[in-house]
């Protein structure tokens, strides 16, 4: 009887840990891209090239976009449009079509060797790449490749309802920026932050 309540408290205990332990995101970016300078951002249209790589349902599209905005705008950056902005943010919903993934890599013409900065390995962020999980790209408009990247799993289960799957898109998109690499728009916010403390 004593081990059967031992076992139950430790089968408990273990449960608890592994709900508490917070997911982290997997990123790595380039190291010769300048991220101090970055002051504004976009995204691609929907009735860009991005807009048909993948099929998403529009309130999907919706709330990653503006989960991508609030993020952005909550440390600093201002949105403006694609041919004024510093940098563009393309997105990715991994499913079982790896064709799909292949070509949206193809759009933001990924290098998995050329971002090597950050904390993953290049095999850390393929090992990553999982259905469900979701991709958010930094994208240099200059030469219109990606110098940043993030994976992030969204755990959606079949009984999510929409404020939970918003919930889920808006924690992975915030989780995912806090390994964008520091710069003056992030300096500020935290200096405005101290100094407000």
């Amino acid at each position: 009887m004593i081990t059967i309540r031992l076992l139950s408290c430790l089968a408990l205990i273990v449960t608890l840990t592994s709900c508490s332990l917070s997911k982290v995101a997997t990123t790595s970016f380039r190291g010769g891209f300048d991220f101090s300078t970055v002051e504004s951002y976009s995204t691609y249209g929907r009735n860009s090239a991005f807009g048909g790589l993948q099929n998403l349902s529009d309130s999907t599209r919706n709330t990653i976009e503006l989960a991508i905005e609030q993020g952005f705008d909550e440390n600093g950056f201002s949105y403006k449009t694609v041919k004024k902005a510093d940098i563009v943010i393309a997105y990715h919903v991994i499913n079982h079509n790896f064709g799909e993934l292949k070509r949206y890599n193809q759009q933001v013409k990924y290098c998995s060797y050329c971002l090597k900065a950050g904390q993953a390995t290049r095999k850390e962020l393929q090992a990553k790449l999982r259905p469900g999980s979701l991709i958010l790209d930094i994208i240099d408009p200059k030469n219109q490749r990606s110098v940043w990247r993030s994976v992030y799993p969204l755990g959606f289960k079949e009984k999510d309802n929409s404020q939970e799957m918003q919930e889920k898109i808006s924690d992975a998109v915030d989780r995912m920026l806090e390994d964008y690499p520091k710069g003056k728009n992030f300096s500020k916010i935290n200096n405005l932050n101290e100094y407000i403390a």
